[in-house]
């Protein structure tokens, strides 16, 4: 399937989807008219602030929306978020019935003796953490890392503004995804392995480094596609370009790549969200720990350490991702996950029962995408209201396209394996 056509299909798809979701959903709310309280019609907050704005409701169905998506979002919770100054409107409708908060988004402004303190990255002790201890949790220590400007700004704070994105998430995609002279590219081999979770022979597309000496130890990223998609998606979004010039550049030590085939086992059903393609994501989990890894790890010279793995998708893949990431506990370094699908359960968002918390987590989605909606921001707000430390952006005008998920790969990748 050309990538182009698996894209337009993915998108077109889920809309229908999500119209079809929505029209039943709202087929079941009640024609009882009782009155409905709603907590407050204004709103004040600050850029990069949230706020949940409640409506009083028992068994109805409350849908969101924000008249300017620039200035501040809503999502499905009624949970506000500031992007920029400046004012706009935030609606809920409860059977037939439309309510309005007037939002307004405020600057920041900070005291002119304030100092911008750089975060100390405390040094791990085997026996006393050196984050401060609470009544009811455990710290996790945090590595010793070196960190860029970027990454200086980045630990612990989320982002949704377009001026962030200008400066800190807007690299010269054409430095990365171009053919340069001088710079050599990796190699691509076709791997199959044998699955017992699905009972098929699977496939696989494996990345090698330019001058990969299979006596080494190298650090390995597991990519993940879109439903309705296979292994082939990543590898033609110029992934031998991006690594290569990275690797070329320094900005990336030399890794292996592995972008396995997450399809049923009879082949892609031509239906993108039968039961079977979603099935294959479902099982994902257990096939990556009993088949996939120890299959790389036994016939590549890849690593086996925690802080040498890391795992990355995008739409389906990118829910997946982060499924894998946080139900395996202390098993990946770093997590991406670009325009995330719907249907994780956001219980797993948590650090909880980790030895060391991942060194990079990172967000985003395009702002403009139709696809799936709030789903990347809410698995965001998940991760702040559980104080998992990550980075989260919004693409401006971005869609549910490779653009956005090629940039996300780059700046995941400029913040890892260091």
């Amino acid at each position: 399937m050309e990538i182009k056509q698996c894209i337009k299909k993915i998108a077109f798809l889920c809309l229908v989807a999500g119209l079809l979701i929505s029209g039943i959903l709202g087929m079941g709310v009640s024609a009882q008219k009782k009155k409905t309280v709603i907590s407050s019609k204004k709103l004040i907050l600050s850029v990069g602030q949230k706020k949940k704005l409640k409506v009083k409701k028992k068994n109805k169905t409350v849908k969101w929306s924000s008249r300017n998506k620039k200035v501040a979002t809503v999502n499905s919770k009624g949970i506000v978020y500031g992007k920029k100054t400046g004012k706009t409107t935030v609606t809920a409708i409860v059977q037939m019935k439309k309510y309005v908060w007037k939002v307004t988004v405020k600057d920041v402004k900070k005291p002119a003796e304030a100092v911008t303190q750089k975060p100390v990255m405390p040094e791990p002790s085997p026996a006393v953490p050196t984050a401060t201890a609470t009544a009811t949790a455990t710290p996790i220590p945090s590595q010793t890392v070196t960190l860029s400007p970027e990454q200086e700004w980045e630990i612990g704070k989320t982002s949704g503004t377009k001026e962030a994105f200008q400066q800190y998430f807007h690299p010269d995609m054409k430095q990365y995804t171009g053919k340069k002279q001088g710079v050599p590219l990796g190699n691509f081999e076709e791997m199959t392995y044998p699955s017992e979770i699905v009972g098929a022979e699977r496939e696989a597309y494996v990345y090698l480094p330019p001058e990969y000496d299979s006596s080494k130890k190298y650090p390995v990223l597991y990519l993940l596609h879109g439903i309705g998609c296979d292994r082939g998606q990543w590898r033609y979004m110029y992934l031998n370009e991006i690594l290569s010039n990275m690797i070329y550049t320094g900005e990336l030590q030399p890794v292996v790549a592995v972008i396995p085939s997450i399809v049923p086992k009879d082949g892609l059903n031509k239906d993108t969200f039968s039961a079977e393609n979603i099935e294959a994501f479902t099982k994902f989990e257990k096939e990556f720990i009993q088949d996939l890894e120890p299959y790389v790890l036994a016939n590549y010279g890849v690593s086996s350490k925690r802080e040498d793995t890391g795992v990355c998708g995008l739409s389906m893949g990118g829910m997946e991702a982060l499924r894998l990431g946080f139900a395996i506990k202390d098993h990946f370094n770093y997590i991406g996950s670009f325009s995330a699908a719907p249907t994780l359960d956001t219980g797993i968002l948590t650090l909880d029962g980790w030895k060391t918390k991942p060194q990079t987590v990172l967000l985003c989605t395009g702002d403009a995408d139709g696809t799936v909606g709030s789903n990347p921001q809410d698995y965001h707000e998940k991760l702040v209201e559980n104080n998992v430390d990550h980075i989260w952006y919004l693409y401006p005008k971005g869609k549910h396209d490779e653009k956005v998920w090629k940039n996300g790969l780059v700046n995941f990748l400029k913040r890892s394996y260091k």
